[in-house]
């Protein structure tokens, strides 16, 4: 089978889930962490193929632009490093589970949530990445962004090779404040444990982003304050706006007896 033939029947399947998930009427002890998401007002559905083009233009719109380390490093402003981060996230699309929230009326995009399959070996990709990028300040961005994925061991800790993860999180600048960010979480992690996912984990790296993980109920597992990420002159690489001073890997487990804590044994 084709990449293509099946990344369409795991859409189907994911769709099918997702609107099982909407009609069901009945909360496990878990479910009921999603006992908020009917107060936001938009409308969520799972993107599809077509909607790759917006997605990536939405990102561009409202998270390279203000997401507190991507806007500190600058990738943003410069052409090539822009390019280069958009190519990374529409190669992310590819293999997603993303989220869109759209406003009532028009079909308006006011949020996006691309969730994906976190392994034990994203750290290393991430390195061998910015061992080949000439951009600087993208080289750098990668650099932490594999600490983050390495670092947790998460997947050592619960002894899985897999995660789920909820790689991007933006919503709309004119649409703040409002809930979405949090629906949209809360949304994953439902469609993670609808689709066998054990944990799930979400890289929060400014304190926006992880005081919605820790409202979804996700757990605060790592952290490093930004000024402990230096380069070889012991300088810090990095310096976000405050409040943002720590980046924080929150996690959960998505089912009933399973625990935070360590599952080996």
């Amino acid at each position: 089978m084709s990449p293509r033939r099946w990344m369409q029947r795991i859409h189907s399947f994911a769709v099918r889930l997702l609107s099982q998930l909407k009609s069901n009427r009945t909360a496990s002890p878990v479910d009921r962490t999603l006992s908020a998401i009917h107060t936001c007002p938009c409308h969520v559905r799972l993107a599809r193929s077509e909607d790759a083009a917006a997605i990536v233009r939405f990102v561009e719109r409202e998270l390279l632009h203000r997401e507190p380390l991507v806007r500190a490093l600058g990738v943003g402003a410069i052409p090539q490093c822009r390019a280069q981060l958009l190519d990374h996230v529409r190669r992310t699309l590819r293999d997603s589970f993303t989220l869109l929230a759209t406003a009532p009326g028009p079909d308006r995009l006011v949020g996006v949530a691309i969730g994906r399959r976190s392994c034990a070996w994203d750290g290393r990709h991430l390195t061998e990445r910015a061992d080949r990028t000439q951009c600087a300040q993208l080289r750098k961005l990668l650099y932490i962004w594999s600490i983050v994925a390495a670092e947790p061991a998460l997947h050592q800790h619960f002894c899985t090779r897999c995660l789920f993860e909820i790689a991007f999180l933006a919503t709309a600048a004119d649409a703040q404040r409002m809930g979405i960010g949090l629906h949209l979480t809360r949304h994953s992690l439902q469609l993670a444990r609808a689709l066998g996912y054990h944990h799930a984990r979400m890289n929060c790296t400014g304190e926006y982003s992880s005081r919605i993980a820790t409202k979804a109920g996700l757990e605060c597992h790592w952290t490093v304050a930004y000024r402990h990420l230096v380069d070889g002159s012991e300088q810090p690489v990095v310096h976000p706006e405050p409040p943002h001073t720590h980046i924080k890997v929150h996690a959960t487990a998505l089912f009933p007896g399973l625990s935070i804590k360590s599952s080996c044994r």
